[in-house]
C-alpha cells in the first residue's frame, strides 16, 4: 500500500494529523490533532452541560408537569443552551479532518514519487 493511502486512511479513520506523523510530519500533524482534539474537548464539555441541566429537570419532576413529556425538555434545554458554541467546534473540527485527509495524501503522494524516483534510479541495466 502506498505511503498516500496509509496516511490519508491514517488521518481518516484514527485522528486527524496521524497520517503526518507516519510521514515524519510531526508539526503538521501536531498542529491537526492538537485542534481536532480541543474542538472535540468542546463539543463533549457542551454535551456533558446540556446533559446535566436535562437530568436536572428530569430530577426535579419537571418531565411531570410538562405535556410535551421528554421530548419538550429536550427541545426546551436545546433552546436554552447556546449551541453556537458547539456548532462552530463541530465545523472546525469537520474542517480540519477533511484537511489532515487531503493534506496527508498529498505529502504522501510526493513522498510515494520521491521513493519511485529513487527505486527507478537504483536500476541500472548496463
Amino acid at each position: 500500500m502506498k505511503n498516500s493511502l496509509k496516511a490519508a486512511l491514517l488521518s481518516a479513520l484514527v485522528l486527524p494529523g496521524a497520517g503526518h506523523f507516519m510521514l515524519k510530519r510531526y508539526l503538521s500533524g501536531a498542529i491537526y490533532a492538537v485542534i481536532s482534539v480541543t474542538a472535540l474537548a468542546v463539543i463533549v464539555a457542551k454535551i456533558i452541560k446540556l446533559s446535566s441541566a436535562i437530568i436536572t429537570k428530569i430530577n426535579s419532576g419537571a418531565l411531570d408537569q410538562m405535556s410535551n413529556g421528554l421530548i419538550g425538555i429536550l427541545s426546551d434545554s436545546m433552546v436554552e443552551t447556546n449551541t453556537g458554541v458547539m456548532n462552530t467546534a463541530f465545523l472546525i473540527y469537520l474542517a480540519v479532518w477533511i484537511l489532515s485527509i487531503l493534506d496527508a495524501y498529498r505529502v504522501g503522494d510526493i513522498a510515494d514519487k520521491k521513493q519511485d524516483k529513487q527505486n527507478s534510479a537504483s536500476f541500472n541495466f548496463s
